[in-house]
Formats: structure tokens, sequence, C-alpha cells
């Protein structure tokens, strides 16, 4: 009886196993590669926080300021400030969230001084972060501003203050300050 070409020499099966298991371990590869993946996306979406807006917070000079020299009242505007930046009264900025801000202020004189008028941003107790010093006198009217980045710590009270009394500057959107989060 003559053995089947299937057999003969024995390298045959060999072959077929060797080549099956070839596929068996490439197919497993690829279906734990799938998995991962789809694992992966499946994760990052149910665990993914789209991130809101920037924080923006934006103050203009109350009309119904006292008239003295000091730190001024604003009308504040917040927007997705939750967890980052709170106003505190109507003077006052806190940070709750360290981290990179970017500042600015401008203010508008309506009439001559007799000193040059200055806008300092300080934070508590009394840290002078900026100061801006404009004309007292060439244009009737006068403008002084800024902005910059600062690296702010939680607890930080911001506040603005200027040398001059408040029936010199023009109130509203003329004059404000303000922070978003960098």
């Amino acid at each position: 009886m003559e053995a089947p070409n299937l057999l003969e020499n024995r390298n045959v099966p060999q072959k077929r196993k060797f080549l099956s298991c070839q596929v068996a371990f490439y197919t497993l590869i690829f279906v734990f590669i799938m998995i991962s993946a789809l694992v992966s996306v499946v994760f990052c979406l149910l665990h993914h926080k789209q991130a809101p807006g920037s924080c923006w917070a934006h103050g203009s000079l109350k009309e119904s300021s006292p008239d003295f020299k000091g730190a001024m009242s604003w009308e504040w505007n917040l927007m997705h400030c939750d967890g980052f930046v709170q106003k505190d009264h109507d003077q006052y900025l806190r940070i709750e969230q360290s981290g990179n801000y970017f500042i600015y202020a401008q203010v508008n004189r309506k009439r001559v001084m007799k000193a040059p008028f200055t806008l300092m941003l300080y934070k508590k107790p009394g840290v002078l972060l900026n100061k801006v010093v404009g004309p007292k006198m060439g244009d009737k009217k006068g403008t002084v501003n800024f902005g910059r980045p600062f690296f702010l710590q939680r607890g930080d009270m911001l506040y603005c203050q200027g040398n001059f009394r408040l029936g010199y500057i023009l109130a509203g959107n003329q004059t404000y300050w303000g922070l978003y989060k960098i």
C-alpha cells in the first residue's frame, strides 16, 4: 500500500500547520490592535470633557463710583470664569485657579489735570503689578492703557487704583480693566 501524497516525506503537514499558526497569530495581533483602538476611542469619548470658552472678566468703571482717589468700583461681566476668577464686591477680582492670565486696562481722561494721571494694578496686600502714567496736558483728553500676561496664584486679589479724582476721567466703557485666562 502506498502512502498518500499528504504524508509523503512528512513535510507537507508541517508546512500547513506552520502556515495555519502564522495566519492565526497575525489575525490575533490584528484583532488585539483593533480592540485596543476601539477601547481607547470609547474611553476618550466618555471621559473627555470639552473645555469651555476662555475665562474672560471685564469691568467697566461705574458711573456712580464715589469721587475719591483709590480703588475704583467696576461693573463686572464674567464669562466662562467658574472655577477660575470671581468678583469680590465690585472692586476686586479673586483668582481661584493658578495660571497665566492676560490683564489689560485703559483709562480715558476727559479734562486737563494738574499732575500726570496714573493707573496702577495691584495684588493684595499692596503689591504693585503694573503702573502706567499718562500726560496731564496736551490734548484736552488723554488715554493710558496696558496689556500684558501675568502668572497669578490661587487666592490673589487684584484691584486697580488711580491717582485722580473720578471727575477727571470718563466712566462706563471708556475706562475699563479685565483679564482672560491663557
